[in-house]
């Protein structure tokens, strides 16, 4: 994983604390939301007047929705501007795009430092825990 995101994952952890996502959200003044996105979007970011927030899908479950959560968070510190929907369905963009791979590396470290996850244990039997793509594997 590049330096910074490891840099920036110590920053958070030192400064507020392992926690889920959603606390992380609220100490950085994120504003999230949930609302039925369908079958095909787990969630995205904007701005409204200056004000940060994340929508996620009300219709996946909450280990997958403190994911999205976190893929969301790392947009908004370091994709400004950067606006797409989190694994729209019937694309590999989560792995094609520079933002994606970076958000999604972001998202898996959090989530292993949450859920206290060791190398030792199965990749892909983390990522059906969070029901989050296999293809995902390559950047653990």
């Amino acid at each position: 994983m590049e330096r910074w995101i490891e840099e920036d994952i110590d920053h958070l952890t030192n400064k507020f604390g392992i926690q889920n996502a959603f606390g992380l959200a609220r100490d950085l003044g994120i504003n999230v939301q949930f609302n039925n996105l369908g079958s095909n979007i787990y969630g995205y970011n904007n701005n409204s007047h200056r004000i940060p927030m994340i929508v996620i899908n009300n219709t996946i479950d909450e280990r997958t929705q403190n994911g999205v959560c976190y893929h969301e968070i790392f947009h908004i510190r370091h994709h400004k501007g950067f606006n797409t929907q989190f694994f729209a369905i019937n694309t590999t963009s989560f792995l094609s795009d520079n933002n994606e791979v970076e958000a999604n590396k972001f998202m898996l470290t959090m989530l292993k430092e949450e859920y206290g996850w060791s190398k030792q244990q199965d990749i892909l039997r983390f990522l059906d825990y969070f029901r989050l793509p296999h293809e995902l594997s390559s950047l653990m």
